[in-house]
This record gives C-alpha cells, sequence and structure tokens, in this order.
C-alpha cells in the first residue's frame, strides 16, 4: 500500500509540471549521477539489490536525461563553463567495475554516444566477488547493518579480512555470485576503455576504508591505481571516488598529495558552483528501487 501510495504521489508531482519547472530553475547547475552494476537483460540480480539496475531500467534512464539534460564528460560537470545554458548538465560514473557495467551498461550508452566515467579499484580486477555481494542473505536484498557495520569499523571495508572473518565465524553463509555481479576482467576493461567517451578514474586500489587507514597505507591506496592505470590508459581522469563515501581530512590531503584534481562522495545531491569542494565534490546515488517517476523527480531536484 505504501509504495502504491508513493507512486500516485510521483505521478501527481509529474503531472503538476514541478519537474519542468525545476530543471528550469536548475538549468545552470550541473548533477553527477552514481551508478554501480548494470544486470544483462533475462539475468537474475544478486547480492545487494540497490546496487544492481536492470539493463532496461538503465536504458530507461538514459533515455529520461537525453530528454531534459545535457549529458557532458564528468570533468565539464564539475569545471566546465555555465553561462548560456538552458538545460541542467548530467555526467554518469559507475564505482567498483562491475562486469554488468562494462559490457552492458556501455552498451547501452554506445548506443546513444555518450560519456561516462568508471572508477576503478584494480586489486579488485579479474571476476573477483564484492564482500558486500557475497554476505547479503539470500532473499534479503540488503547488506544486514551490524555486518556492514563490523566490516566498515573493525576490519576497516578490507574484503579479504571481511570474507575471511565471516567464513571463522560462521555467521553468514557466502553467497555465489553470478558474473555480471563480480568484478570485470581486465580484458573487459581495456574493451570498454576503447569505447568513445568513456574514461577511467581511480576508486582507490583494493576499496577499503580510507579513513581506518594509517598514513602509509593510505598513501599507496591512493598512488597505486593512479600508477597503475596511467602505464595501461590514455586520457585517465585523475578523478577518485571515496570508497563507501567515507573521508576525512587526513584522507582528503591524502588525495592532493597523492596527485588527484578532485574527489566525489556518493551523496550530496547537485553541484554548487558557489561551495564546491572539489575533494568532497557531490553526487547522486540511484539505487534500483527508484522507480522510473522517482528517477525523474530526483534528476530533476525535487527529491534527494
Amino acid at each position: 500500500m505504501h509504495r502504491e501510495l508513493k507512486r500516485l504521489a510521483e505521478l501527481g508531482a509529474l503531472w503538476t509540471g514541478s519537474a519542468r519547472f525545476s530543471l528550469h530553475v536548475h538549468r545552470s547547475r550541473s548533477l553527477v549521477l552514481a551508478y554501480h552494476n548494470i544486470v544483462p537483460q533475462g539475468a537474475e540480480p544478486a547480492g545487494d539489490a540497490s546496487l544492481h539496475l536492470s539493463q532496461e531500467q538503465f536504458a530507461a534512464h538514459l533515455d529520461v536525461l537525453g530528454r531534459t539534460h545535457d549529458i557532458v564528460p564528468l570533468k565539464a560537470a564539475l569545471t566546465g563553463p555555465v553561462a548560456g545554458s538552458s538545460r541542467p548538465r548530467v555526467a554518469i560514473t559507475f564505482d567498483d567495475a562491475y562486469q554488468g557495467a562494462l559490457t552492458v551498461g556501455v552498451t547501452e550508452l554506445a548506443r546513444r554516444g555518450l560519456p561516462a566515467t568508471i572508477f576503478v579499484p584494480p586489486g579488485l580486477l579479474g571476476g573477483k566477488e564484492f564482500w558486500w555481494d557475497a554476505l547479503t542473505t539470500a532473499g534479503a536484498g540488503e547488506l544486514d547493518a551490524a555486518v556492514r557495520a563490523r566490516a566498515l569499523g573493525v576490519l576497516a571495508g578490507k574484503g579479504r579480512a571481511i570474507l575471511e572473518d565471516s567464513e571463522r565465524s560462521n555467521a553468514l553463509p557466502r553467497r555465489a555470485m553470478p558474473p555480471h555481479a563480480r568484478s570485470a576482467t581486465e580484458e573487459e576493461l581495456c574493451s570498454a576503455a576503447a569505447v568513445a567517451g568513456i574514461s577511467l578514474g581511480s576508486h582507490t586500489w583494493s576499496h577499503p576504508n580510507l579513513a581506518a587507514l594509517g598514513a602509509a597505507e593510505l598513501d599507496d591506496e591512493m598512488r597505486r591505481p593512479l600508477e597503475w592505470l596511467r602505464e595501461r590508459f590514455e586520457g585517465i581522469v585523475p578523478y577518485l571516488t571515496y570508497p563507501y563515501g567515507l573521508f576525512s581530512s587526513a584522507v582528503q590531503e591524502a588525495a592532493r598529495g597523492a596527485g588527484y584534481l578532485a574527489a566525489l562522495r556518493i551523496d550530496g545531491g547537485w553541484v554548487r558552483r558557489d561551495a564546491l569542494d572539489m575533494f568532497a565534490a557531490p553526487r547522486l546515488d540511484v539505487p534500483s528501487r527508484v522507480s522510473l517517476a522517482g528517477f525523474r523527480l530526483r534528476v530533476a531536484g525535487l527529491c534527494s
């Protein structure tokens, strides 16, 4: 009942024209969208459901954005000129380098000639399972809050340590993930990067909670992925996205020291040029459970 009422409210808000008016108000602003994985058509979703959008959903999002926004590269969304804009600008990003995102997600972008930036943790490439998916209870659809808290706090968000801890305690059975819900291979990353408009950035080396690391380990997690990417690809975007959205002033300083020009959160909404901290740049997370009407309202600036 609650979901149906919410759906009707969203449709009502669209019917009133509020979204069109809000898009006009925000016409000189930018929005950076944060996606994770895209599930191929016909495949079963797995893991933490909020992170895995269907290919159909993602295609619908792109078509909505094409009608209402100017879809631009990430750098343009953060630092490009804004004078004379008639529509808001939006940049598309992916965290984690899931196989589904780098294959069918990039396919949908290529069909429309659209740009996007993929933030890669190179140490996790190679068809590996992500701990948050492997430890999501079957049927629950989302990771238990207590499991997440221990993983990010006590175990500093380090995937191998988290999975080993779970096996020792027998707290949760580890679920096997299908290929689309695992990390991409280096070959798949190369194929995605060869598509026009696709750029790569850093998501650290191994996706830990940066705010829980000592100085030496933090520096390694920052510098190593940037060097790895630059050795293999041209046109790297020297931007970082914070794993789990967690950071501190020390983490921000480490990012500057490692040579990044910007670092992005997983929250925060619209980019405000008059108050933009380039090392805490905002994004709008796009979970799978948002309806298409709800997505239209969010990217119009009517709800977060």
